[in-house]
Parts: structure tokens; C-alpha cells; sequence
């Protein structure tokens, strides 16, 4: 086959899908993705209580360590990341996480120009649907829906809190 993309995009997790989509969405660019995993659709990454298989499957992550953490006694800690369609997002037992601000914060104060809370904010909202409508922090219109447990309402959730 020798066809040729505008855009190639390497990894499909939630990042990589977004970026194809919007690419995409007006029909003028094709995109080529690529995921070296398969897919997501087994019963244990769809079972979110079963993330612990995933995670230490290499079928499904990659199974990174860090360097030895200092101030961790030297402990290399496990790190794994989706090798799936979805990626980490797929393996991680349904938990989303945008970095705190101050992260992106010091990213700017080091010379990434742009890369501060403040700018990366509206990007954080575009790409994400928040279950209980937008706000000054919450996208309601992105691909990416988010919750927080429904609000607890579930009395499982209390109690596995």
C-alpha cells in the first residue's frame, strides 16, 4: 500500500484520538495513527476494579520503572503505560488526571513559553465533556467525557471510600 497522510500521529491514547479527530473532523486532512497495541475492548481493562491486570500485563502496558528515587530509599517504582487503543487512559481503572497547575507553571518559569496553567486551561476544557455541565475549569462540548463519580451518589462509592 503507498498512500500518503497529512498528519501521522504516533500513539492513540486519549491525546493521540483527540489530536486524529480534530485533524480530521472537517474531512480536508487525513491522518494515519498508529498504536502498537490492540485493542482496548477486554473484559479486564473494561472492569475498572480489575486495573491491577492491565497495568502488569505487558499485553497491555508498557512496564516502565523509573530511575532510583532518591528520596524514596532508592526505590525504582513501577510506572506503566497503555499499550492498548486508548493508552494509559485505557489501563488505569477509569482515573483521570490533568497535572496540577503549578506543573505547568513551573514549565514557563524554565522557558516553556505558553505551557503555563492559564494557557494550557482552555485546551484542558476543549478536550474534555465534565458530566455535570462546564465552568471556569470544566470543558462540556470535548470528546473526552469526565466525571467524579457521579457525585457519590452510588452507596458503593461511600463505602469504598
Amino acid at each position: 500500500m503507498n498512500k500518503q497522510f497529512d498528519y501521522i500521529i504516533v500513539g492513540a491514547g486519549s491525546a493521540g484520538c483527540v489530536l486524529a479527530n480534530r485533524l480530521t473532523e472537517d474531512g480536508t486532512s487525513s491522518v494515519l495513527l498508529l498504536e502498537t497495541g490492540g485493542s482496548d475492548k477486554s473484559i479486564f481493562i473494561q472492569m475498572p476494579t480489575a486495573l491491577s491486570i492491565p497495568m502488569n500485563t505487558e499485553k497491555y502496558a508498557w512496564q516502565f520503572h523509573t530511575e532510583p528515587e532518591p528520596f524514596l530509599d532508592n526505590r525504582s517504582m513501577h510506572c506503566p503505560r497503555g499499550k492498548v487503543l486508548g493508552g494509559s487512559s485505557s489501563i488505569n481503572g477509569m482515573v483521570y488526571v490533568r497535572g496540577h497547575a503549578r506543573d505547568f507553571d513551573e514549565w514557563q518559569d524554565q522557558g516553556a513559553e505558553g505551557w503555563d496553567y492559564a494557557h494550557c486551561l482552555p485546551y484542558f476544557k476543549k478536550a474534555e465533556s465534565w458530566a455535570f455541565g462546564g465552568d471556569d475549569y470544566r470543558g462540556d462540548q470535548g470528546p473526552l467525557g469526565v466525571n467524579n463519580g457521579n457525585n457519590m451518589k452510588n452507596p458503593l462509592y461511600q463505602a469504598f471510600v
